[in-house]
């Protein structure tokens, strides 16, 4: 990190130490300029201490500096948002036909034909391949709860409430014993991988990409948010299918392996009701592009995530 970096980093910082308003001026400042090293100037550096830095503001369980974290970060969305390659709008669809569309965006950029995807559910993945397969599946999955909850607060209740159901099954029910993450941990601890709820993702490839969802879920406009929920919930019933039968050639029992068996079925559920709401909400021209790009950069972002845990892998062998 250079000493330039580590100023405007020392900036934001302060301004949570102390919270002050002076300093809270100069950490948005500080966040916007290390952002636009980061995606204007492609400084790799910058990059990865960007991401990092975000990733500690949203992470980050302080409720006192809530509000100030919630405010500094959009100093650094808007310069990324600013950066995501724009999809030109078209005549306005009507529900079925955009999400035809998106679903072959979907179909076009899914993760599934990746090396990485490629080597561990068709090839000969070793144990320690799976641990650090699933160890990035932990980051992906156990905040998940926080980027809906997120994304309700922008939607009219009628809308919400499609959304509180997904939250509804995601925290457990009736049984919080039963929530997602909680059922990824008995996995993870069975095979003896790390499943902290504190845990930090350490690739910066990692930290984009989920800090890119909470950019998202977060967005006023609605289509950025709604592109990135379809995607993984369409994702995830095949993704999960492929993980399943993995789990059972390494010979995990079966109700260790309960995680993946609840979202090979419950997430069709949850990605028509997502596709329902994106046909009642997403429904001018401009909405619509927004959507398709969001879709877009959220793939290209996982794509990109898949390459760092590819090159992880092939590293340890």
């Amino acid at each position: 990190m250079t000493a330039a970096i580590e100023a405007l980093v020392d900036a934001v910082r302060a301004a949570l130490r102390d919270r002050a308003p002076r300093l809270a001026a100069a950490a948005a400042t500080a966040l916007h300029d290390l952002a636009t090293r980061a995606f204007v100037d492609a400084d790799e550096a910058a990059a990865a201490t960007y991401h990092g830095l975000v990733w500690d503001l949203h992470a980050d369980p302080d409720h006192r500096t809530y509000p100030l974290r919630l405010w500094l970060v959009q100093a650094g969305y808007a310069v990324e948002e600013a950066c995501v390659p724009p999809v030109p709008p078209k005549p306005a669809l009507g529900p079925d036909d955009l999400l035809a569309r998106l679903a072959a965006e979907q179909q076009q950029r899914g993760g599934l034909a990746h090396p990485l995807s490629q080597h561990m559910f068709h090839g000969d993945p070793t144990a320690a391949d799976l641990a650090i397969y699933l160890r990035h599946h932990w980051h992906r999955s156990r905040l998940f709860y926080r980027e809906l909850t997120e994304l309700a607060l922008t939607c009219p209740l009628r809308h919400a409430s499609v959304l509180h159901r997904n939250l509804h099954d995601e925290t457990g029910g009736e049984d919080s014993e039963r929530a997602h993450p909680f059922l990824l941990q008995r996995l993870l601890r069975h095979l003896g991988v790390p499943h902290g709820f504190h845990d930090r993702p350490e690739l910066p490839e990692a930290q984009a990409y989920l800090n890119n969802r909470i950019r998202c879920a977060r967005h006023p406009n609605r289509a950025w948010g709604l592109a990135v929920l379809y995607s993984l919930e369409a994702g995830t019933p095949a993704a999960h299918g492929n993980i399943y039968a993995l789990l059972q050639r390494f010979g995990v029992p079966d109700d260790v392996r309960e995680f993946h068996r609840v979202h090979m079925t419950a997430d069709v559920e949850h990605a028509r009701e997502t596709a329902g709401l994106i046909g009642e909400l997403v429904t001018s021209s401009e909405d619509q592009a927004t959507l398709v790009a969001s879709l877009r950069y959220h793939r290209a972002l996982g794509r990109r995530y898949f390459d760092a845990i590819w090159r992880e892998i092939q590293a340890t062998r």
